[in-house]
This record gives C-alpha cells, sequence and structure tokens, in this order.
C-alpha cells in the first residue's frame, strides 16, 4: 500500500515538473531576448545612404567615413572588419546575429529573430565582423532562423511594401484608394504620399528623409480559398519562394526582403497552401493610383493556408511581368488561420 502511494506520489510529482517545464519553455520562448555573439560589433550609420552589401572594411578611416562604433585604428592591425546589415522589419532586439563560422573562403552567418505579423516599418541594423587580412574576397551566407512562432489575422493584409523605379529622378504622388482600411504606414499616409523617387530605388520626401520603399498594412482583407494554387511542404518552402519570386518578377533584393519576412511563419508548417492573387483581385481590396503613371506595376498579394494533409489541386498558373521604363513593384501576404 505505501508502495503505491509512493508511486502515485511520484507521478504526480513528475507531471507537476512536467507543467511547470512546458509553461516555462512557451513563456520563455515569447519573451525570448536575442544576444549577439561578442564578436559582432554594433555599428550605427552616419549621415549616407543605406548599405545593403558585405563589404570588407581594410582601414579605419573607410570605416570611419560609413559608420560609428567602438572599432579603434589599433584594431585594423591584425583583421579587416566584414559589415553585416541586417533587414529588420521592428525594434532592435528582434533580430540579431548570434553566431558564425570561416572556412577557406565562406564565412556564415546565424541570423536569429522574433517573427511578427507586421505594424512597424522596416530598416537596417548594421554589425562588424572581425575577419583575418589574408580572406581578401570572402562568399558570405546568411541563414535566418525564426526563434517563435506567430498566429497573425487572417483578415490584414501585412506587410505591403511598394518599390518605385523610375528611369531619372522625378517627384511621384502615390494614392492608396481605400484608405479607411489603413492601420499602419510609413511615411505616414496622409491623402497621399509625395516623394522623389530616384533610378536606384531611394525615395524622399520634402524634408530630404530618405526611404527604400512606402510601407502599409490594411484590415478587412477578405480572401477566399481558390481552386487552384500550390501546395508547398514547409521544408521546400525556401527553394518554392525563390523559384516563384523570380518568376513574379521581384529582383533578388526584392525576393529577399520578401523571403526574411514570410518564410519563418511558413517552413515550419507540414504543408502550405499558397495562392498568388491577380492583379486584378489586389485591386479591387486596395487601387493604387501613381502619378506620372508607371510604365510596368507589379503588385504581389500572397494567401497562405497551413495543412497538415496534403490536399489536391490545380497548379496556379504564373506569368511573368515585363520590367519596363518607370516600374513599380508591390509586395505583402495573409495567413488563413484553419
Amino acid at each position: 500500500m505505501k508502495r503505491s502511494k509512493r508511486i502515485i506520489i511520484s507521478m504526480i510529482l513528475i507531471i507537476v515538473i512536467m507543467v511547470i517545464a512546458f509553461v516555462y519553455l512557451n513563456w520563455n520562448q515569447k519573451n525570448v531576448v536575442l544576444i549577439p555573439s561578442k564578436d559582432f560589433i554594433k555599428a550605427n550609420l552616419k549621415d549616407t545612404e543605406e548599405i545593403t552589401d558585405n563589404i570588407i572594411y581594410s582601414n579605419y578611416s573607410e570605416l570611419e567615413e560609413d559608420f560609428s562604433s567602438s572599432i579603434t585604428e589599433n584594431d585594423f592591425i591584425n583583421n579587416h572588419y566584414l559589415l553585416i546589415p541586417i533587414l529588420d522589419g521592428c525594434t532592435k532586439e528582434e533580430i540579431t546575429p548570434t553566431d558564425y563560422k570561416i572556412k577557406n573562403r565562406e564565412v556564415s552567418i546565424t541570423i536569429k529573430y522574433k517573427a511578427i505579423c507586421g505594424g512597424c516599418a522596416p530598416s537596417y541594423e548594421y554589425y562588424l565582423l572581425p575577419i583575418p587580412k589574408e580572406l581578401k574576397q570572402p562568399t558570405v551566407e546568411i541563414n535566418y532562423q525564426a526563434v517563435n512562432k506567430v498566429h497573425c489575422d487572417p483578415t490584414i493584409a501585412y506587410k505591403p511594401i511598394i518599390y518605385l523605379y523610375p528611369e531619372e529622378p522625378i517627384d511621384v504622388k502615390v494614392k492608396l484608394k481605400n484608405k479607411e482600411l489603413l492601420t499602419t504606414t510609413y511615411p505616414k499616409y496622409q491623402n497621399s504620399w509625395n516623394v522623389t523617387a530616384y533610378p536606384d530605388g531611394t525615395l524622399k520626401d520634402n524634408n530630404n528623409r530618405e526611404y527604400y520603399g512606402l510601407f502599409w498594412e490594411g484590415k478587412n482583407h477578405s480572401i477566399n480559398i481558390h481552386e487552384e494554387g500550390f501546395i508547398v511542404e514547409g521544408q521546400d518552402m525556401l527553394t518554392f519562394l525563390e523559384e516563384k519570386l523570380s518568376l513574379l518578377g521581384l529582383t533578388e533584393k526584392e525576393a529577399n526582403e520578401f523571403i526574411i519576412y514570410w518564410l519563418p511563419k511558413l517552413e515550419n508548417n507540414k504543408y502550405n497552401y499558397i495562392y498568388f492573387e491577380t492583379n486584378e483581385e489586389i485591386e479591387q481590396y486596395m487601387p493604387v493610383e501613381i502619378t506620372p503613371t508607371p510604365d510596368s506595376i507589379i503588385r504581389i498579394q500572397m494567401d497562405i493556408i497551413s495543412l497538415k494533409e496534403k490536399i489536391n489541386i490545380k497548379e496556379q498558373k504564373i506569368s511573368t511581368p515585363q520590367r519596363e521604363g518607370f516600374t513599380v513593384v508591390e509586395w505583402g501576404g495573409s495567413i488563413i488561420e484553419q
């Protein structure tokens, strides 16, 4: 009898410990603090245009021209410094380089971040990594890893961002026709955005403040399940997005920003139903008026459903648009919770 009591008490204790551990792990996941490896050095961009490439700084004067940091001239005696620009969609604690390895000419960097559904404007964060001076032209591989899962409101069009690429510097007016649906914008949207656009995609407002895109999110985005689309395993999402975004007309830089945002919401699902809305469907929800009229406009809205089992649907046909003359590109997405 005593033995039976001991067994019951032991089982209760085990269950209590498991419950506490489960609660702790889930709480800890939501409140995770990302700490960068001590080798990554935070850098602040000075009054210059955003830098999106992995640049190697071989002397202090070059670095000082672009960034302020804790690095001194003496630090260059044994090292060069590799710039790591990270596209950060939210606060400074959301995305951080955490570890790396250098093998031969390849530098592999892991960047961990807390996935979000949206609600803030994208920007770049910069870190510097010391590398051996003899490593002249390394190849850089960056691996993004989400440290949490998120559940997104299916009625929200998340993260639409608009890029403008004129053939020469021009003043552009961008008007979103269903203003009442907007929930978040950057720069702040009044009755329109009015910017000077440059061929490289740089945008400047009347105060000479610089942007690389126009950001908005909208509510009441009603989406339907279609008879066509794509069924993609979570582990295959990266390859799928790289292939399909290229077919849809995005550049590598635009596709990179799209993938960084959406991949962590999709790659851990067993299967994903994916449907790319047509321009006509997007226009019904959020018509856009741009002056002067673009020669080419590409609008991508990806609808997503997480699936536990594979289903059979007709594969959606994708046509590749032409990017000619003054080109406007926009991408975003919505998640349908089952």
